[in-house]
């Protein structure tokens, strides 16, 4: 059903990264959702007024609340396809996260609210009574309810959507205070104790947990979470099968919505060769970039010198110095200014963690440094890696 409903409705459903696409996703998600918990409304509705039922009347209101959710979502998927504008020249991808945002917080606020029904009762407990038609209702909203929930969350994974997840979560969560509703009208039948009052506190609590972590995965993006490192390592080594590529650093990924990634890097390339052609090359590399992953990328050339016999006699010494201290750091951007009193050696420091400090690095290096040639002096640059 999953995949015949998205083949039917989503063009080019393969192509996830392509932001249209991920908007088709939602599209369908959101309007299935949508028909689903009005046909829920309706039938408990029409139900719980058969059998004067007030809890199934008062579950197809909770229904109608959750229809509101996924318009919300629906709404959120065509603002994050905006088109970038003087005022937001990014683009308006982060609106997804912020629906997923505002899912969560309702997520949290029913399992509050939830929690302290279920801790009133259990002060003043209040019968339960078994009736084959409410038994009936909350079976068919438990199957209902499951399969919205597969099918948002197959998509939200397929498309990497908080928006969508949430709207699963949300799904599930009726699930399981539907399914405790069930267990305890069963219950009802052999005894008295207040099992209602106590599954529900418990339900309650899962629900409010999860909707801290759904809160939480949709925060982490709109704060600047540290990008994916099989991505990054991905990307790294695309980069380096160019020949004109000899190393890479300061490379950094912003975040502004799904389908919506920059990418900035330095690649150091030979500063003997033509620039113009080098330049031409790296132009070709951001272009593969976009075509490839789908971020679109600006390289910043860092030329160096590869034929300078001392130059590189250096680089490889002063990389042997600083891998032995720690072998987590990394050196780049080296060259050598000639005195005639002295030679300053000047390059950036990669740092992954504060096990030292830049002082402490400083002094270390020179002073290794130094046991080479006393006329060398280090002149260096310490910075942490962005990914």
């Amino acid at each position: 059903m999953y995949q015949l409903l998205i083949k039917t409705f989503v063009r080019d459903y393969k192509n996830t990264e392509n932001a249209h696409v991920r908007e088709q996703y939602g599209t369908v998600c959101s309007i299935i959702s949508i028909v689903c918990n009005i046909v829920l409304v309706v039938f408990k509705l029409i139900f719980g007024t058969l059998v004067h039922s007030v809890s199934i009347v008062a579950d197809g209101y909770n229904n109608l609340s959750d229809a509101g959710s996924n318009i919300a979502t629906f709404f959120g998927f065509k603002l994050a396809n905006k088109h970038p504008d003087a005022e937001h020249p990014y683009g308006h991808g982060r609106f997804e996260y912020i629906t997923g945002l505002g899912i969560s917080f309702l997520i949290i606020l029913v399992g509050l609210m939830s929690l302290k029904d279920a801790v009133l009762k259990l002060f003043n407990p209040e019968a339960v009574k078994f009736s084959v038609p409410a038994l009936i209702a909350l079976i068919f909203s438990v199957l209902v309810k499951i399969w919205m929930g597969y099918f948002n969350r197959k998509a939200g994974k397929e498309i990497n959507s908080t928006a969508l997840e949430a709207a699963a979560q949300d799904s599930m969560n009726d699930v399981m205070a539907t399914s405790a509703t069930i267990v305890a009208l069963v219950a009802s039948l052999v005894t008295d104790l207040p099992v209602d009052s106590l599954i529900g506190a418990a339900v309650s609590v899962v629900v409010v947990i999860s909707g801290i972590s759904i809160a939480k995965s949709t925060i982490d993006p709109l704060l600047g979470i540290k990008p994916d490192p099989e991505t990054i390592k991905e990307i790294e080594n695309y980069l380096m099968s160019y020949d004109c590529v000899m190393g890479i650093h300061d490379l950094m990924m912003h975040d502004y919505g799904p389908g919506r990634r920059y990418l900035t890097v330095h690649c150091e390339v030979d500063a003997s060769i033509d620039m113009m052609t080098t330049h031409d090359e790296i132009d070709n590399i951001e272009r593969a970039m976009m075509e490839k992953f789908h971020i679109l990328t600006t390289i910043h050339m860092d030329p160096i010198d590869i034929h300078d016999t001392l130059t590189n006699d250096l680089r490889d010494k002063v990389t042997s110095i600083v891998e032995s201290i720690d072998s987590s750091l990394s050196i780049h951007d080296f060259r050598i200014v000639r005195g005639p009193t002295h030679t300053n050696l000047v390059f950036d420091v990669l740092m992954k963690d504060d096990k030292y400090s830049k002082k402490e690095l400083n002094k270390l290096i020179t002073s290794k440094v130094k046991e080479m040639n006393t006329t060398y002096y280090c002149v260096i640059n310490f910075e942490y890696s962005f990914v």
